[in-house]
């Protein structure tokens, strides 16, 4: 054994062993609800019930996740609280919070604060013994504790066998909150790698797409999109989108213009920039090189959805200029359904007309 993994071995040992002290802990209650709360690694913050934010990443708890902004204003910066249900000697149930205050109620076993890091490991290996939506809130409830990198782990579960697609999928979209280079460059690992299911690679390359995702990672997505499939190119679409550069949105427009691409990849790339960062006006000059009415018709919901006077307009113009009566159609349909006071008085004038 090298100097290495024993100091690795010796590093680990306390998270470990006091994990174990806490499995013990739980499985010595055979009945009834065991709740105990630890401390929430920076950035991570909660409503005190479903809702968990991590920078530019979100969950309601257990099932929806993904990037951006939450309903809820309030963010707590933990404690991490979690309820585990018993029944009959056996866990049935887990459940997750950060932020908040428990409630009292009866049958309850209450730890206290643990530390973090037993937690987490503690809650890491119980996500790959339950299934459905309690595996979600153990892995949730791990990915949340401070003290404690989880990264490897999350590696490791994503590459492996133990868990379900889904959960394999969730552990890469818990990798990109972590914000640092061997995070980075374990989601560039899954997102290149041809032996993994696309499911993972797409979920690394959706996960790079950070709000602040960096200008190395744009171009690195650019390079590798010659070399992927159709789903993982409207994955990559997604990701790149999420760039302020000027230049993500100028490549987005080059693959819409591409005669060469199909149909549908086209639609995806003109979607996903509609939806991303870039200004209307680089839309607005996008119309003019549409060759097909098919890409002008998807046009104008693209533009539409951006709901700024810039949109208006030229969803006006296309209603009055293009060449093709079905897209018109489609404009007109469009700003009706903005309900913007110009569009409306447009489609008066040319009912009155």
């Amino acid at each position: 054994m090298t100097y290495r993994s024993m100091l690795t071995i010796l590093t680990l040992a306390p998270a470990t062993l006091a994990a174990q002290r806490l499995a013990r802990q739980v499985d010595d209650v055979r009945d009834g609800t065991v709740r105990f709360s630890y401390a929430a690694r920076s950035g991570v913050c909660g409503d005190g019930r479903e809702t968990v934010r991590s920078g530019s990443s979100f969950t309601v708890m257990p099932s929806t996740f993904g990037r951006g902004h939450s309903d809820s204003d309030l963010c707590f910066a933990g404690p991490v609280r979690v309820a585990i249900g018993r029944r009959g000697g056996e866990t049935v149930s887990f459940r997750v919070h950060v932020g908040g205050r428990w409630n009292s109620g009866d049958d309850v076993t209450d730890l206290g604060t643990v530390g973090a890091a037993e937690a987490a490991r503690y809650l890491f290996d119980e996500s790959l013994r339950a299934s459905g939506n309690n595996a979600h809130y153990a892995l949730a409830g791990a990915v949340f504790g401070d003290s404690i990198d989880l990264v490897p782990d999350l590696v490791s579960l994503a590459r492996g066998r133990d868990g379900t697609g889904e959960l394999r999928q969730r552990a890469v979209f818990w990798i990109g909150t972590y914000d640092d280079d061997r995070a980075s460059r374990a989601l560039h690992d899954l997102a290149s790698d041809d032996a993994l299911d696309e499911n993972i690679r797409g979920a690394a390359i959706i996960a790079l797409g950070r709000d602040d995702i960096a200008d190395d990672d744009v171009a690195w997505l650019r390079a590798l999109y010659p070399k992927v499939s159709s789903k993982l190119r409207d994955d990559i679409f997604l990701a790149v989108s999420r760039s302020d550069n000027p230049q993500a949105s100028r490549w987005l427009a080059s693959i819409i213009t591409d005669k060469g691409e199909t149909a549908h990849t086209r639609e995806q790339a003109m979607f996903w920039m509609g939806q991303g960062r870039g200004p209307t006006e680089d839309l607005v000059r996008l119309y003019d090189r549409l060759d097909q009415p098919s890409l002008r018709s998807h046009y104008t919901f693209v533009i539409s959805q951006r709901r700024d006077d810039k949109s208006i307009e030229k969803l006006i113009d296309i209603a009055q200029h293009d060449t093709d009566r079905d897209v018109r159609h489609q404009a007109l349909f469009w700003l009706g359904q903005s309900r913007d006071p110009r569009a409306l008085a447009f489609i008066r004038d040319l009912v009155t007309r």
